[in-house]
This record gives C-alpha cells, sequence and structure tokens, in this order.
C-alpha cells in the first residue's frame, strides 16, 4: 500500500519533467525554424566584439544535411546535429574545430565553453536565437545574418 501511495506522484512528476525539458513540440522551435547563419552577438550576458583583424564569430545550421558549421573568431567549427533530437534540443559536444591560433583567443575560448553548456535553443524573436543551458538565460545570443 505505501509503494502505491509513492509510485502515482513520482510517476506525475516523471512526465512534468519530460514534458518540460526542451520545452513542449508546439512552443520549441525545430531545425528547419534556425536554418541558415546567425552571428554570434553576445556569451554569458556579454556583447561580443571580435578582436581588431579576426572575423565576428557566426554559427551556421544545415537541416537537411544535419550539420552545424561556424566560424569561432579565428577557427572554423564543424559538428553534427542530432535529426532525431527532440524540437528545441541540441547538443555540441560533438563540435569541432580546426587549431590554427590568433593573437587574440580570448572570444573564441569563452564562445566554446559556453557552447560546451547548451543543451536546448529557442527562438527569442523572428530574427534572434537563444542558446539555453540550464538556466533561464541564454548562454549564446545568436542574430540572424
Amino acid at each position: 500500500m505505501t509503494m502505491k501511495k509513492y509510485l502515482f506522484p513520482f510517476c506525475m512528476a516523471a512526465v512534468a519533467f519530460g514534458m518540460a525539458s526542451c520545452g513542449t513540440s508546439r512552443q520549441a522551435a525545430t531545425l528547419a525554424d534556425v536554418e541558415g547563419e546567425w552571428n554570434v552577438i553576445e556569451i554569458d550576458g556579454s556583447a561580443v566584439v571580435p578582436a581588431q583583424g579576426q572575423e565576428f564569430p557566426f554559427l551556421g545550421f544545415d537541416s537537411r544535411e544535419h550539420r552545424l558549421y561556424g566560424h569561432a573568431g579565428c577557427n572554423r567549427l564543424v559538428g553534427m546535429l542530432d535529426a532525431s533530437a527532440k524540437p528545441g534540443c541540441i547538443d555540441f559536444s560533438g563540435l569541432g574545430s580546426t587549431r590554427m591560433m590568433c593573437p587574440d583567443m580570448a572570444n573564441e575560448q569563452h564562445l566554446l565553453a559556453a557552447l560546451e553548456r547548451v543543451k536546448h535553443y529557442r527562438l527569442i524573436d523572428a530574427s534572434t536565437l537563444g542558446l539555453f543551458g540550464s538556466k533561464k538565460e541564454p548562454v549564446v545570443v545568436l542574430k540572424k545574418r
């Protein structure tokens, strides 16, 4: 009898958590919604300003090829997107980059560290994409190119 008493609330909590993780499919953006290239404009609440002579960092999403690409400021980025992920969920753990050295690597190192924490994404408005970790504030903010 005691087990039944705790089983129902536990199951309800598990269902609620599962539905909330990465948002419901009606609210969450799909990879097709974020197709194209996005400039990295903010990392951990700080505006991104490229160092002199370096390119502005960007991320590109190719939903048809399930591919991620971009530029971190000095080095190029490449990776695969999980086609079977729930809408709104993303994982950058398989992201790779070239290994060139530039005079200023601070923005690049900050971006790569931030991308490791990203778990989901959401359109903030039609031209702004937020990449989120475990907190309510975006880890990285992107602006459509």
